[in-house]
């Protein structure tokens, strides 16, 4: 079947110590099928060469194109958004970063949104670790038997390039925040769940699964720095010290007077602060 003629130039596929020459050649004759060209190897424990050359087809283009580099952190630079693709569910509260969507559900999440969008695979056989997945802004799985849940790389990866090309070819309406918005967002967070008294664990936990919603959510720009925004304003609120006055004056607020007055009425006509 021919594939659609649209591309998707906004999306990079990274794969991450592959072993096989012939997985290269396999996961680029793919991308040729659905309009991709972005490759990158991270650390290649193979080289290509005619075997991989000859499994991927039509698509010499894409392996002449090949980026290599030394990180995964290297190969996910410039990315607004970064998808970790595994086999493995976690069900463990303490696991966010096991939580995954779908490849259809990641071609609803980047429908119509510009910006640039990474796709990791793992080793054949193993997958990514952890600290892989950690590292991405958001994970996926292929639903599959629970008798067998792990694809072929090649096989998962025209998979999920099949779902994000369905939903390709409107024009971009929103743009995606960039990373730098998002570490921001991360930050300010951070800082007001550490001046609000929350413990350093239960702060590690906050920031996965914040991090996880923004993946999930493929947040845009608008969006985010609103959201910096006021989560900005929410620190630095946290951040001011006691008014001396203010205390003084709570102090002298008698049993009574919180029984008697009206405190919603009294003060509504309090001038608000504006930054």
């Amino acid at each position: 079947m021919k594939a659609l003629d649209s591309t998707l130039t906004d999306l990079r596929v990274i794969l991450v110590e592959p072993n096989f020459e012939e997985s290269i050649g396999f996961v680029a004759r793919a991308m040729k099928n659905f309009g991709l060209s972005n490759l990158h190897i991270v650390n290649p424990k193979a080289i290509l060469g005619p075997n991989g050359r000859m499994r991927g087809g039509h698509a010499q283009d894409v392996l002449d194109s090949i980026v290599e580099d030394g990180s995964l952190g290297e190969a996910l630079k410039g990315l607004d958004l970064s998808i970790g693709t595994t086999a493995q569910k976690s069900y463990a509260s303490s696991n966010l970063v096991r939580k995954p969507m779908t490849p259809k559900e990641l071609g609803t999440i980047v429908k119509g949104q510009a910006g640039t969008v990474g796709i990791v695979f793992g080793r054949e056989g193993t997958g990514l670790t952890n600290a892989e997945l950690g590292q991405c802004d958001a994970t996926l799985t292929i639903p599959a038997s629970s008798e067998y849940q792990t694809l072929n790389l090649s096989h998962a990866a025209a998979i999920v390039f099949y779902e994000v090309h369905n939903t390709s070819g409107e024009s971009a309406t929103d743009k995606l925040a960039s990373e730098q918005v998002k570490k921001t967002i991360l930050r300010f967070l951070s800082e007001s769940a550490a001046l609000s008294g929350m413990r350093e664990r239960d702060r590690a936990l906050l920031a996965k699964a914040f991090r996880s919603v923004i993946g999930r959510s493929a947040i845009r720009h608008r969006e985010s720095n609103l959201l910096v925004e006021a989560l900005r304003r929410i620190s630095e609120t946290l951040n001011q010290p006691k008014k001396r006055e203010d205390s003084v004056g709570l102090l002298a607020v008698s049993k009574s007077d919180t029984q008697d007055r009206d405190w919603a009425s009294e003060t509504s006509g309090l001038s608000q602060r504006h930054d």
